[in-house]
């Protein structure tokens, strides 16, 4: 049985009814009753609260969804140290390089007006001159340079690397960062990108 304001009618009733008659519009047209037949009132067809809700909740999602898209996006630009611009820092006087060996020292720059440290090593062989960064390419930790094996080791898991910055044993990926030199004004000065 369907309820109506005109009455009651069953599925099995052929009488025609008139829209007007069971939505309250003043359509005239007939048609017959059936089960399936649902009628829509005016209020219904107006956005409730639960329509405002998702359709928010949705604009909300898509925002904070953006949000993490863009940075991730990020991933597949180009690096940034290519728009970086070499500059070179002085590290020690010409008459304080080693002849052969490896000497220890502490490189002080300045980059966006931050004055930051690096420990390098200075490594002086028939071949030349190198200056490496310490730091270890596994997890960052810095190495030291044992005497007796005349190579550098990792304290932290063992890794190991020659005096050509050549990664030997251990978990490191990558040689050693080497840097590139240059003599200026009778002090060694080491590139590094700003």
């Amino acid at each position: 049985m369907f309820p109506f304001s005109g009455g009651e009618y069953s599925a099995r009733d052929t009488h025609l009814v008139s829209e007007s008659r069971l939505c309250g519009s003043a359509a005239s047209r007939e048609f017959r009753l059936t089960p399936m037949l649902r009628c829509r009132s005016i209020s219904s067809m107006v956005p409730g609260r639960r329509d405002f809700i998702k359709k928010a909740l949705a604009g909300v999602l898509f925002i904070l969804g953006l949000g993490f898209l863009i940075p991730g996006l990020r991933i597949f630009s180009p690096v940034g140290n290519r728009d970086k611009e070499l500059v070179f820092f002085p590290l020690i006087p010409e008459e304080e390089v080693p002849r052969s060996g490896v000497k220890k020292s502490e490189l002080t720059y300045a980059v966006s007006g931050k004055e930051r440290k690096a420990r390098v090593f200075i490594v002086s062989t028939p071949n030349g001159l190198s200056v490496f960064s310490a730091t270890c390419t596994h997890l960052g930790c810095l190495v030291n340079y044992n005497k007796e094996k005349h190579e550098f080791v990792c304290p932290c898991h063992g890794g190991r690397y020659d005096l050509t910055g050549k990664n030997i044993a251990g978990p490191p990926p990558a040689p050693l960062t080497r840097f590139p030199i240059q003599t200026q004004n009778g002090m060694i000065a080491v590139g590094i990108k700003v």
